[in-house]
């Protein structure tokens, strides 16, 4: 380097060193950029195998990034939408085999009704995209939260007004390769991967297989035992139903936009409410939300070009009953936090799709497991009667 006129020998060395850290500083940020860049770029290309999808979709806590990229490289028939409660039912493979179709879950940990309206409609630009699954306990996910950490709406194709994003392929292509966010829920798909392969049992490397230990809840098998089949007759006790929360009008709101969306694209809705066990079902005599959700979709379906189905399954039936009746220690249908199991999805899938119900499914299912309501002469009483069931009330 040439010399500065009068620059003394300390201020001479203090700029060459300045200028080494420099030099050193930028390297090691090149470094780790190609580092990060290399392993992010490594694992995006397992996620796209087709092998691979059932642990790429059902693990949890990258959805937000992923997801939406994922599902425009996949162009699936089939999505799925909601937050765990999704995420955790639908194995897209298995879902895929009974329903002959592609299948994607876009479910995502702790998703909001704004998030899932958001990742609905960057997915209605999938020209192959027939139906969308729509978890109901995600719209009315009870907080006034409009995402959470890692939603990024430039990685979706539309903004909130439904318009083009203009640097999304930039947007993505930097999520995908540079963030190093991603980095260890990639490194836990790789291991997943790599325990697949050495023969490892599901539930060691999928959380969503996992299953409760019935042993674990007698309590609370016991209490709701006494509750749903009390030894005398009663019954509904006489409550005044609570009008709509500003939050849960809200989200019907949000709920609206993505019906409005999914109409204009003549893509068909099949929105359900989620099995629970009964130890957890918190019961509601008036079906509030349930009444609500089918006002809504009615008031819909005469100026929708495609079909609207809408399925409850959230009563006590031979499914939400496992383990009350019949000492049961594994669940087959629910993991230890209570959120189902793909073996749910596919029960769902049957009932909503028409399709026969897995060989190993309860034989009672048949004939009480949902119905689709905006089909149904009755819906009204069929959703109170069903309500209060969780009461003891059987009156059907």
């Amino acid at each position: 380097m040439t010399d500065k006129p009068g620059e003394s020998r300390d201020e001479r060395e203090r700029r060459d060193a300045a200028r080494r850290f420099l030099r050193t500083f930028g390297l090691s940020v090149a470094t780790i950029a190609i580092l990060v860049g290399s392993i992010n770029i490594y694992a995006f290309r397992f996620m796209l195998r087709d092998d691979n999808q059932s642990i790429v979709q059902l693990l949890s806590g990258w959805g937000r990034l992923y997801k939406p990229v994922l599902h425009d490289q996949i162009s699936p028939a089939v999505v799925a939408f909601g937050a765990s409660w999704a995420r955790d039912a639908w194995d897209p493979i298995e879902t895929g085999r009974l329903l002959n179709r592609t299948v994607f879950n876009h479910g995502v940990s702790g998703g909001t009704v704004y998030e899932t309206r958001r990742f609905a409609e960057s997915a209605m630009i999938n020209p192959n995209m027939e139906a969308a699954i729509v978890n109901l306990n995600t719209i009315f996910r009870d907080w006034d939260v409009r995402a959470k950490y890692g939603f990024d709406e430039a990685i979706l194709n539309v903004d909130a007004n439904q318009q083009p994003n203009r640097w999304v392929a930039v947007q993505r292509a930097y999520s995908l390769a540079l963030t190093g966010w991603s980095i260890g829920a990639n490194l836990e798909l790789i291991s997943a991967i790599r325990a697949r392969d050495s023969g490892a049992a599901l539930a060691e490397y999928l959380p969503s297989y996992q299953s409760v230990d019935f042993r674990l809840r007698e309590e609370h098998l016991a209490a709701a035992r006494q509750r749903i089949f009390p030894e005398t007759t009663t019954t509904a006790p006489q409550t005044i139903p609570e009008p709509l929360s500003r939050f849960q009008q809200g989200a019907l709101e949000e709920f609206e936009i993505m019906i409005d969306g999914l109409c204009d694209r003549n893509i068909d809705l099949y929105a359900y409410f989620t099995p629970k066990h009964v130890w957890e079902n918190a019961c509601d005599p008036h079906a509030t939300l349930k009444l609500a959700t089918l006002e809504l979709l009615r008031r819909k379906i005469p100026s929708c070009a495609a079909n609207i189905r809408y399925f409850d399954f959230d009563y006590p039936n031979a499914l939400t009953l496992e383990g009350v009746l019949s000492p049961v220690t594994e669940s087959q249908y629910y993991r230890p936090d209570g959120h189902p199991r793909p073996t749910v999805g596919l029960l769902m899938a049957a009932k909503m799709f028409g399709v026969e119900f897995p060989a190993d499914a309860p034989p009672d299912l048949a004939r009480d497991f949902g119905v689709d309501l905006l089909a149904h002469p009755d819906a009204e009483g069929w959703l109170l009667q069903r309500g209060a069931r969780c009461e003891g009330v059987w009156e059907e």
